[in-house]
């Protein structure tokens, strides 16, 4: 069922207004009421350590959501997402590298970068820019179970302090969110939203392959470079920032594209705000299934995601 692109973009503009309603109110004495009324701990919660996580997952879920509908353009697969072929794996290297060197701030989110754009690469060249989805797929696993190895070994020779910060990379977290950090992840969501929508008549035209996209006036490789370092910069930068979060790149510009046609003019604005609403409710369902406790984020995503990608897998194999 297809739905006109301004109404669902509307209903994706409800659900995740209605979901930050909840995550700022929820708990708050007695909720708005306070808040209204100005009580000093309600409105200190909710500026200080609310709003902040709220804002760092929504920019973190627009930017993986973009960046995996680029590459499923970019690979021509509709499987193609950070997690599943090594970026964020890479990602999480580079920033686990970078930590157990004593290094912080910006260092571990270029290190982040770079670790993300060289995993990128390297999936992209064993499966071929003609590769299938098996090919794509065991890049991937390739790509994953390298990076996964580098981390054991890093985690081995790791101190104490430096092994919790790795941890809360390969887990994924907004518990250290904060303005500096929302404001920042915010302002890179704006970024790659709007310089991937300007790309959209070159994303359309490279699912129907390279011929067409030559022919159409584009240059396929390098136009594919491009993608590949504004990607993996977007991905990296957010994975230092919040740590390993799978599956909303895969979850859901799919989803979306089955909803609006898949044309990449609405898809990427549709699929930024689908990606802020997905992980503002995996935020919210990981602080309330255990309360006290807080379950990571990357682990409620992959509890959706896994299932949904065998689906997919197995709708591509019988189709």
């Amino acid at each position: 069922m297809l739905l006109r692109p301004a109404r669902l973009a509307a209903l994706l503009l409800l659900l995740t207004g209605g979901v930050a309603i909840v995550t700022l109110l929820l708990g708050v004495g007695s909720g708005w009421r306070d808040v209204l009324a100005g009580d000093p701990f309600a409105i200190e919660l909710i500026t200080r350590l609310r709003a902040p996580r709220l804002l760092t997952a929504m920019a973190a879920g627009c930017v993986l959501a973009v960046a995996g509908a680029a590459m499923q353009a970019q690979f021509r697969n509709p499987l193609a997402e950070p997690g599943l072929i090594g970026v964020s794996s890479g990602a999480a290297l580079g920033a686990a590298l970078a930590l157990s060197l004593g290094a912080g701030g910006w260092i571990v989110a270029l290190v982040s970068f770079a670790g993300a754009l060289l995993a990128s690469t390297v999936a992209q060249r064993i499966a071929g820019l003609r590769a299938g989805t098996a090919d794509l797929l065991l890049a991937g696993v390739a790509v994953n179970s390298f990076a996964g190895a580098a981390l054991t070994l890093i985690i081995t020779f790791a101190d104490d302090r430096t092994l919790r910060g790795i941890t809360f990379w390969l887990l994924g977290s907004f518990t250290l969110a904060d303005w500096p950090m929302a404001l920042s992840l915010l302002a890179i969501a704006a970024l790659i939203t709007l310089w991937i929508w300007r790309c959209w008549p070159l994303l359309n035209t490279l699912l129907l392959g390279e011929r067409v996209a030559f022919h159409t006036g584009f240059d396929p490789a390098s136009e594919r470079r491009k993608l590949t370092i504004l990607t993996a910069a977007a991905v990296g930068i957010t994975v230092a920032a919040v740590g390993t979060i799978s599956f909303v790149g895969l979850i859901v510009p799919h989803i979306l594209r089955r909803l609006s046609g898949g044309h990449y003019r609405t898809l990427i604005p549709l699929t930024a705000l689908g990606g802020a609403f997905a992980l503002a409710l995996a935020d919210l369902v990981a602080r309330q299934v255990m309360p006290p406790n807080e379950l990571p984020v990357g682990a409620i995503t992959s509890l959706a995601g896994a299932p949904f990608f065998l689906w997919l897998l197995r709708g591509r194999r019988s189709a």
